[in-house]
Parts: C-alpha cells; structure tokens; sequence
C-alpha cells in the first residue's frame, strides 16, 4: 500500500515539489485549498527528507488556524489595509520564506546537480515575473496575494480593483526578491543581502500606532506632573489614550493612518456606548459595541466624543511634527452627531423658589451656628457654609473644599475676599497631588466676600480658624484618590441632603447653586471683567485684557454687591451677636 505521505511528493520536469491538501474548514482562512511549491532537488532521496520537514511545518501551521478559528467571532470585518500596510505583508512573506530557505539548504545542502536543476528553475520564474504578458506569473501572483490577505483577516475579493493591481505589483517585485536571493545562494553569490531596496532587511520598521500613542500618553503626563496636574486628570488622558488606539487599532502603521482611517474610527467612536469599561470591562471595543447595542446602552454624548477625537487629532499632530505623516488628516474631525445642546443648557441652575426653600428646610436650619435645636456632629461646618458659598461666591465645590483658613483675607482697602490660589502646606509634601488643586487658569482668582456672607459671620468664622491654627477652613474633609477634597459633601448633598429638601429637577445638582451665582451676576449686567475675576468664566480675550490685575477684588465689589436672589431672606440664619464688618 502506498504511503500517505509519498503523495505529498510531485516530480515535474525531474524536479521534485511538495504538495498537499488544505483542510476544508481551513481553506478560507489559508486562500487556498493545495499548496503546492517546488523542494529544488531531483534526488528522491533527499526530497522525502525535505518533505518530513514541509509536514511538520505545515501541520504545525494548521493545528495553529484550527485553535484559532474555535475563538468566537464577535469582531466586524476589518478595514481595507493601506499600501503601507500591504507592503509590511509581503514583506514579512519574504522574510519569512527566505528564512526557511536558509534553514533547510542548512540541514540538507544541495548536491550539484540539484543545484544545476535548481538555478534553471529560479531562472525561469524570474523570466516569469518580468513578463507582463505571463499567465503563470499572474496565477502565482494572485495565490500568493490571496493567501497574504486571507492571513491578514481580509476577504479577498473585497479589494478594489485599483488597490489590487498595486498590491499584485508588490507581490511581484516580492516574488522576484525571494527568487533573486534563493538564485545568490545556489551560485554562491553572497554580496548582497537584498535586492530590491523596498526589502531591505536592515530597514527600520515602520513606527506602530500604539507606539506613537504611548509617546504622546509620556509628553502628556511627563508635563502633568511638572506642573502638579491631579491625578484624575491622568487617569483621564491614560482613558482617552487606550480608547483612541482601540478606534485605530495598535498594529496600524503610522504611515498608513490616513483620512478613511480617521473617519472610520470616528464612526466607531459614534457607535461607543457610554461609560463602556463599566459597563463591559475587559471587552474589546467592537464586541462593547455590539453587546450595547443589542442592550439599547446609551452611546457616548456627542461633546464626550470631541475630547476622544482631540486626542487623535493630537496623537497624528505628534506624528506630522515627528515627520512621519505629511499632514494631520484628522485635523479636521468632529463628531458624527452634532451636539444640539448648548453649553449653558448642560446644567440648569436652581429657581428662586428652590433656593429659598432650601435655605429654610429643617434640617439646613439645624446646621446653623444659632440654632435652637443644633445638629451636633463636626462635620456641620461644611454642611451650612458650601451651599452659602457656593451661592454667594460662584466657587466651584471643591475650591471652597480645600480652602485653608487663611484663604480668607482681608484687601488694604477693607474688602474681605477669597483667595483662591494653588498653594501647598507642610502636612501634604511628599504625596503625588498638590495640596490644593483648581480646575483651569482662570480659576487663580480673588472673590469679593458678599455682604450677605459677612452679615451671617463667614468672616468671624475664618477668623476663629485662623486663631486656632486649624489645617483646613471646613472641618470633617477628606480628598479622595485623585486630591479633590469635595467628593464626599457632593455626594451626600445629591444623594441626601438636596433631595430631602427641595425637588430637583432634570440636570439640576449642587453644581446649580454655581450656575444660580451666574445668572445672578446677568441679572446685574456684570461686565466680563467681573464674569472672569468672580467665576472664572472666560469671556475670550483680547490684548488690552492682558494688562492691569483684574484679579483686585477691591475692583469688583460693586458687582458682587448686586448679587442678588428674589425672595431670598437669610435673616433668620444670622448671629443673635451680628457683627457687621
């Protein structure tokens, strides 16, 4: 009975080829469904040698494709390859076989007359592969591509027909490298490596997005500890930054990003549901996609999408100055769904009546210094003074969190105010976060105190702080991870203490009695000097507003004086001893 395995052996013209089957199920994933190529020896002898080699290369090969094709398949049909990418394919396929060349003309050396035999046969496919007009050239051309883009996870016929012509051309040229080199080894021509220069096996390899990526996540955070960035901004670029190398993908070369690339991955990040590593962690993005769709997730709000895409934008900005892209082609980017909200629409400030009937609830009256019936725990402090801080000063909540006791000064003109500056105290040297954050540049401000806040005995209640040397201006606070100091008072006030008191409506919370101070200093037809030195609203520049200090709260007292809420009376909550400074 015949050997199975002899009929893997084919002789054509003296000259003996490897040949064997695909399996079925492997066909799709292999582009084709026999391999068949030459073993450059006319000894039997040596080709069955040759052939237990080619078995247990090929078996190996599929044992490889079976454990892969038993993964579930929950990814979408990848997008084209660029040219550079294509080209990295067949590069890698000359590398590769040319290796194998190598290693079996080591481990069986050919004789001279399977060198002969075989230098007529490299001979011909040369003369091939330089006519155009070849019809074997052209079937061998397009098996090999077929087989490259089925390894690569491409469907073949997908490819349009320009981009298949000039991916026919690199498989040639590809082709024509592999059979230059095996034609050197056989007449002992070892002066060249190479001879096409586009498979040079000394060039450097083209830089991956996830490298790329990586040195933009390095610059951004190298320059956010520099300048004392919190620690939850961090996390925020690290987020950014891994969402973005999953739109684009890690392998993707930086030379192949192109603007169907950026467009693809914007319609990816449109398709992205929110909070998705809560939701799926550990799922990769397009199964994340696919999951939230068929559970109706909401998907990302079109401004979260804008910061993912600034990202992009500034990772191939970082590429074009590197010189490695000619252009930023995402330079242009922006959601795919426009978002119809305003900016000032996103959170709605408290009514009059809300504001009025949180201020006389029982129990924020317990909170107050004179009341009858005292709430008793230290964390009282806080607990009375945010909410009148927060209306009376636009503060953000934890600006006023972290205020030490000497944040509140008094100008040489007699203006009490809040001095709101980065500034560092003994107790915290040494940690990653300063000891006092703030949110943007312009947040660096002096507040006028109001003469409602002075008229309750904020003022007196600094001073007794001052006095007694204490650590921080609220008692009972704690930072969390990421050093903001107001993250347990908010979520008391929006999981209780709001609630209790008044009915909130959509897109109210504690960040409303900010947007209230706004709409109070509107109604005062503050100008935009007051907007920037009060709230730290930005009203955009221009050059003289880069001279004198606006920052004087001397300079803004009128405007905070007619800060006002009707209906508002705070009387009750006043000292029986008032002191009015």
């Amino acid at each position: 009975m015949k050997d199975v395995s002899d009929a893997r052996l084919l002789n054509r013209n003296g000259v003996w080829y490897y040949r064997r089957s695909v399996p079925k199920h492997l066909v799709a994933a292999m582009g084709k469904s026999v391999i068949v190529h030459s073993l450059h020896t006319t000894e039997k002898k040596k080709a069955k040698k040759l052939r237990e080699i080619e078995d247990v290369t090929w078996s190996a090969k599929f044992a490889s494709l079976e454990a892969g094709t038993t993964q579930p398949a929950l990814q979408s049909p990848k997008a084209s390859l660029g040219e550079q990418e294509l080209l990295e394919l067949v590069r890698d396929y000359v590398a590769k076989n040319s290796s194998q060349f190598e290693e079996r003309q080591t481990a069986i050396p050919a004789s001279s007359a399977e060198r002969k035999n075989a230098v007529e046969s490299i001979e011909r496919d040369i003369s091939s592969l330089r006519d155009p007009d070849d019809l074997r050239a052209d079937e061998w051309i397009g098996a090999i591509g077929s087989k490259l883009l089925a390894e690569a996870g491409q469907e073949p016929k997908s490819v349009s027909s320009t981009t298949n012509t000039r991916f026919a051309e690199v498989v040639r040229r590809g082709l024509l490298e592999l059979s230059r080199r095996k034609l050197a080894h056989y007449q002992d021509d070892f002066g060249e490596s190479f001879f096409d220069k586009a498979f040079d096996p000394a060039r450097s390899k083209p830089l991956r997005f996830e490298e790329l990526a990586d040195q933009y996540q390095t610059l951004q955070l190298d320059e956010a500890e520099a300048n004392g960035m919190s620690a939850k901004w961090q996390d925020k670029v690290r987020a950014q930054v891994a969402l973005v190398r999953a739109l684009i993908g890690d392998d993707t070369p930086v030379s192949a990003i192109d603007y169907d690339c950026c467009l693809r991955a914007r319609s990816l990040l449109a398709r992205t549901p929110s909070n998705r590593t809560k939701h799926y962690p550990g799922l990769p993005l397009e199964a994340a996609i696919k999951k939230g769709a068929d559970e109706g997730k909401p998907l990302m709000a079109p401004v979260t999408q804008a910061t993912y895409l600034d990202t992009l934008r500034n990772i191939l900005r970082l590429a074009e100055l590197k010189r490695l892209l000619p252009h930023n082609p995402a330079e242009t980017l922006r959601p795919l769904k426009r978002d119809a909200e305003r900016a000032e629409d996103k959170r709605a400030p408290l009514t009059p009546d809300q504001i009025k009937t949180f201020f006389a609830s029982s129990f924020y009256k317990s909170c107050a210094p004179n009341a009858p019936v005292p709430y008793a725990k230290s964390d009282r402090e806080w607990r009375y003074w945010l909410p009148l801080l927060s209306l009376f000063t636009g503060a953000r909540p934890n600006e006023i969190c972290q205020m030490l006791p000497g944040d509140v000064k008094c100008s040489g003109k007699g203006t009490w105010y809040l001095d709101l500056i980065v500034s560092s105290d003994d107790e915290d040297e040494g940690i990653e976060q300063p000891a006092k954050t703030l949110k943007t540049p312009t947040s660096r401000r002096k507040i006028p105190l109001h003469s409602e806040l002075v008229a309750l005995g904020f003022v007196e209640f600094a001073k007794g702080k001052q006095k007694t040397k204490a650590k921080r201006l609220l008692n009972d606070l704690k930072k969390d991870k990421y050093g903001n100091w107001a993250s347990y008072s908010l979520k008391r006030f929006r999981d209780t203490f709001l609630k209790e008191a008044i009915t909130l409506g959509p897109k109210q919370t504690f960040y409303s009695f900010r947007h209230s101070f706004r709409d109070a200093l509107r109604r005062s037809h503050a100008g935009p000097d007051a907007l920037k030195a009060l709230g730290g609203w930005s009203q955009g520049t221009v050059t003289s507003d880069n001279y004198g200090d606006k920052s004087d709260p001397d300079l803004h007292v009128e405007a905070m004086g007619k800060v006002s809420y009707p209906g508002l009376d705070l009387s009750y909550l006043r000292p029986t001893n008032e002191i009015t400074e």
